[in-house]
């Protein structure tokens, strides 16, 4: 069964990389242009996966305290920086997990793995 991914990275490039790597395993990745596209990513599924890269996405506590309330979503979350100190609150309680950038894809797919189990 292919489980169904949205991809919220950017540049173009790097987003292709990670849509290259989970095509190796059991997902479908889906582009996702900006976090407004999230809803309708969501539109049916019970839950759903969401790699968000917080480098270049301009995400506050808030949008993702309030997707979270809405949706039933694992974020996992990418970053080329050590400190993300205005989103304290979301790597505590709505990421799942956050992986350095570049993503190593065995830690991606095995956190994958610890999703859909």
């Amino acid at each position: 069964m292919k489980h169904e991914v949205g991809v919220l990275v950017s540049p173009e490039s790097q987003s292709q990389v990670l849509r290259s790597i989970l095509s190796q395993g059991p997902y479908t990745p889906l582009r996702l242009d900006s976090i407004d596209d999230v809803p309708q990513y969501m539109q049916g599924r019970e839950s759903g996966v969401l790699i968000l890269d917080l480098d270049t996405e301009q995400v506050t506590n808030a949008a993702l305290r309030e997707l979270k309330k809405k949706h039933p979503l694992t974020i996992i979350a990418l970053s080329g920086e050590h400190l993300h100190p205005d989103l304290e609150e979301s790597l505590r309680h709505h990421i799942y997990a956050c992986l350095g950038k570049p993503a190593d894809p065995e830690e991606l797919l095995y956190i994958l793995r610890s999703v859909f189990t």
